[in-house]
C-alpha cells in the first residue's frame, strides 16, 4: 500500500513517515519546505517539493504515483502568527485542503486522515470542541 504524507518533512509528518516505512508501507511525501526540512525526509520515501494549493502539481503527482491513501499534515500551525496573519492560514489550511480534495476525487483516491485542532471561543462552544456555556 502506498501512502502520501503531506507535510512529511515536518516534525510530526517525518516521524509518521518513519513509522509507516517501518511498518512496511511505501511512502510518498509532498512538502513545500516552508517549515519542513529535507534532512528529515526518510531515504526510502519518494519526495516531491510542492504546495497543496497547486492543483496542477497535485494532479501530476497523483498521475505518476498510485496513491492508496493520504495523511494530511500540510497545515500552517503557528498560533501566534495565525492571529497576526489569519488570511495566510485560511488560504493554506482551508483553500489548500479544498484543492487537495478536488484532486483526490478526480484521481479516485477516497481515503484521507486529516488531523485538525481548533479553538472556538464564541457562543456555546469553547476550546477543543467541548460544548460549554461561554455566555456567562
Amino acid at each position: 500500500m502506498r501512502i502520501l504524507v503531506l507535510g512529511g518533512a515536518g516534525y510530526i509528518g517525518s516521524h509518521t513517515v518513519y513509522e509507516l516505512i517501518d511498518a512496511g508501507y511505501e511512502v510518498v511525501i509532498i512538502d513545500n519546505l516552508l517549515t519542513g526540512f529535507k534532512e528529515a525526509i526518510h531515504p526510502e520515501a519518494k519526495f516531491y517539493e510542492g504546495d497543496i494549493r497547486d492543483k496542477k502539481f497535485l494532479d501530476e503527482v497523483f498521475s505518476k504515483e498510485k496513491i492508496d491513501g493520504v495523511i494530511h499534515f500540510a497545515a500552517s500551525s503557528q498560533v501566534g502568527e495565525s492571529m497576526t496573519n489569519p488570511l495566510k492560514y485560511y488560504n493554506n489550511n482551508l483553500c489548500g485542503t479544498e484543492v487537495l480534495l478536488e484532486s483526490m476525487m478526480e484521481h479516485g483516491i477516497d481515503k484521507i486522515f486529516f488531523n485538525c485542532c481548533y479553538i472556538w471561543r464564541a457562543g456555546e462552544y469553547s476550546y477543543f470542541g467541548n460544548r460549554q456555556n461561554t455566555s456567562n
